[in-house]
């Protein structure tokens, strides 16, 4: 109140007293303040109760003033005053001092004002950045200080005049002779990328000993961060995603090698991880909407939902932030985090709960991990998750390859044939979630480095003279995207109207999917619904998202066999997740529609992707397989015979499977009175028409996509 007071007696005497000129004016203000310390007998006063604040004030407005009237922008009188006789440096001694007490909170917001409103660019000036420099030392020393709101103000000032012009980072790189960094980080940029500032051409006496840069803005925003006011730690935090996307190869190498960045950001989430209860809800853990910086939550809607809620919102929140960073980041910054979350999270955190014993403990951690995959954007990220769950084999596998593979992928693959459906249930959703982000590694350890050697194709089986190989899909790197078929136009009298040996085949191979269910097992046709045209526009949408997904896979055009030294199997062998995929697809009718679902909807997806050689095994009928070779088309024909044989003993069967399709449907009354069992059978009669469908409309799309480019 007394400094108000005293702001309007200073108004009111410089309204009465004539005008003085602008640099005259600054000048005075300055005097003014400087004499303060001079006369002032009281240390103890707050800057608040003196006319400090005033004076300063008005030089930020006589320089605001200035620059306003300055034409061409030249610099004017009153600027030039302030960097010859060193002002800023005065001012960054009286605010580290910070007496009278607030002194560095009002010096604090005089460097942030003043680089925020002058357009001119100051920073590149000796008398501004050094004493900037050395005032961003003074943010973040002390923990919970009267000052944070300042210090993190004027950081994010100094960031966003950064990221204007980044190359001025390096005036903010300090350097001190040290012993090299011997971090994880940087052991692993080191290797990684030749431009490092480890590659030291120098003497071998020398090279024991380097210069350090210092990050002191990137160190003082990671000290900021960690503050009780939730409101400075998201600050801070938007200050450090502003550093860490700096274009400057110096600067991102800077924060990989010489500041805590990347540790910090990791090691972060694993306190956070570790307060999750061992048991949630599945579906909620995948309901719930978390946004870095939006985690506050209401206390009673936390109560009505489910325990855990609010600790999993925090969680999320933080993932949602190093996700962005890692997106966001200079190239090197953000490899060199997403492989810190990895070791140091992953690893440490989400494996030892991975592998748990408990069953409860299983599906709440897998439906963790989905539910991150989900919210993930950044390639980086995507990658490390890979490599930890799936690992990065580039061999084929062999049968016998037991305890010798990696054990978190072993440990996925065996989980989806578990006792437990809900187990194998979030397992399935897990894998799928996998795929629907694929990244070319993913890809190759789970199917196809089983299958690049082609040694399920037997070329000495060729019937009539025709090659497997006359109906491929289309390169991922030049996608083609045929238009929708129309609604009530048959799929084959767009085909057959060519007339050609390519369109013939691919009527085949289209036909093949749909009379493989019998007749008495359809019921789409009886309850109106029989749902092709729906399977054509989605294989469309699935066609152009995977070939964009994956145009930048280095995949061959048409189905190849790799070096016969990089497969040295005696015999093919399809790998261990589409092992258990078949072994899962041959026990439909014993299993749940549920399972069934999810277990179509993995192959489905799998069936989307165009490497040519997948493409075939997985579409293509009529590929001529060497004896005891294993396919989805064979594995399909095992159970529609073992299913006729089934039907004959069930009284009324279409009848039946109409019922339960209406009910599936919501189009039923109530549920007939049949055994568990015949309900699981007649639920995967629909299941397997329904897929036999969508394989037929995927296959129809990417190979008449291979016609169309040609």
């Amino acid at each position: 109140m007394l400094s108000k007071i005293k702001s309007l007696v200073n108004e009111a005497v410089e309204a009465l007293a004539p005008d003085l000129p602008p640099q005259e004016s600054f000048v005075f203000h300055w005097k003014a303040v400087t004499n303060y310390f001079i006369e002032a007998t009281d240390e103890k006063v707050p800057v608040h109760s003196t006319n400090i604040p005033y004076h300063l004030g008005k030089m930020l407005y006589i320089l605001k003033k200035e620059e306003e009237d300055a034409t061409g922008g030249s610099t004017g009188p009153c600027l030039e005053y302030l960097l010859q006789h060193k002002i800023l440096d005065t001012l960054h001694t009286l605010g580290r001092a910070d007496c009278p007490p607030g002194m560095k909170q009002e010096v604090l917001s005089f460097f942030a004002n003043l680089l925020a409103k002058m357009h001119q660019p100051l920073l590149p000036h000796v008398n501004v950045y050094r004493p900037v420099h050395r005032l961003i030392r003074l943010c973040g020393e002390v923990r919970a200080a009267p000052s944070e709101n300042e210090e993190v103000h004027f950081l994010c000032t100094v960031c966003s005049k950064l990221r204007q012009d980044p190359y001025l980072v390096n005036f903010f790189l300090e350097t001190t002779s040290t012993f090299p960094s011997s971090s994880n980080s940087a052991k692993s940029l080191e290797k990684n990328d030749p431009t490092t500032v480890g590659n030291d051409t120098g003497t071998p006496t020398d090279s024991r000993r380097r210069d350090k840069p210092d990050y002191t803005l990137v160190n003082s925003l990671l000290n900021l961060m960690k503050s009780e006011d939730s409101r400075i730690g998201v600050k801070a935090c938007e200050g450090l995603m502003l550093c860490a996307s700096l274009p400057e190869d110096h600067a991102a190498t800077v924060i990989i090698l010489y500041t805590p960045f990347c540790e910090i950001m990791a090691d972060r989430l694993n306190p956070l991880f570790e307060a999750l209860p061992q048991s949630m809800d599945p579906n909620g853990i995948t309901d719930v909407s978390a946004k870095w910086g939006l985690d506050h939550i209401d206390n009673d809607e936390d109560i009505a939902t489910f325990p855990g809620k609010r600790q999993l919102i925090s969680f999320l929140s933080w993932f949602d932030y190093v996700d962005q960073l890692c997106k966001e980041s200079h190239k090197l910054v953000g490899r060199a985090l997403a492989v810190s979350i990895r070791e140091r999270f992953l690893h440490q955190s989400v494996e030892p709960r991975f592998m748990q014993q408990s069953e409860q403990g299983v599906i709440t951690t897998t439906a963790i991990i989905r539910r991150c995959l989900k919210s993930i954007t950044s390639r980086h990220l995507l990658m490390e998750f890979s490599v930890f769950l799936l690992g990065e084999q580039d061999k084929p596998e062999v049968q016998s390859q037991g305890e010798n593979g990696h054990r978190i992928r072993q440990k996925l693959i065996e989980r989806c044939d578990h006792i437990s459906d809900e187990l194998s249930i979030e397992t399935l959703k897990l894998l799928e979630t996998l795929l629907l982000k694929p990244c070319s590694i993913m890809l190759d350890t789970l199917v196809i480095c089983n299958l690049r050697s082609r040694k399920y194709y037997d070329s000495s089986n060729l019937e009539n003279g025709t090659s497997a190989d006359e109906v491929i899909p289309p390169s991922p790197k030049t996608p083609i995207t045929p238009p929708l078929t129309p609604d009530g136009v048959s799929p084959l009298t767009i085909v057959t109207s060519a007339g050609d040996v390519e369109r013939e085949e691919v009527v085949k191979i289209v036909n093949s999917f749909l009379s493989l269910v019998p007749e008495q097992v359809k019921s789409s046709a009886l309850t109106g619904d029989t749902g092709y045209d729906t399977y054509l526009r989605d294989a469309h949408k699935q066609h152009r998202e995977r070939s964009f997904q994956c145009c930048q896979f280095e995949w061959p055009s048409s189905p190849t066999s790799s070096n016969s030294d990089d497969d040295t199997r005696g015999v093919f062998y399809e790998g261990a997740f589409l092992n258990m995929l078949f072994k899962k697809l041959q026990r439909l009718l014993d299993q749940t529609y549920d399972i069934n679902l999810h277990v179509t909807s993995v192959i489905a997806l799998l069936a989307q992707f165009s490497h040519p050689n997948l493409h075939e095994y997985l579409l293509n009928p009529h590929l001529p397989v060497k004896p005891g070779c294993t396919t989805l088309y064979s594995t399909l024909e095992n159970v529609v015979k073992d299913l006729n044989g089934r039907i004959e003993r069930l009284p009324n069967f279409q009848k039946s499977v109409v019922t339960i399709r209406k009910q599936l449907m919501g189009i039923a009354t109530s549920p007939d009175q049949k055994s568990m069992a015949n309900n699981n059978l007649l639920e995967a009669c629909i299941v397997l028409e329904e897929f036999c469908k969508e394989l037929a409309a995927i296959a129809f799309v990417k190979t008449t996509a291979t016609l169309h480019s040609q």
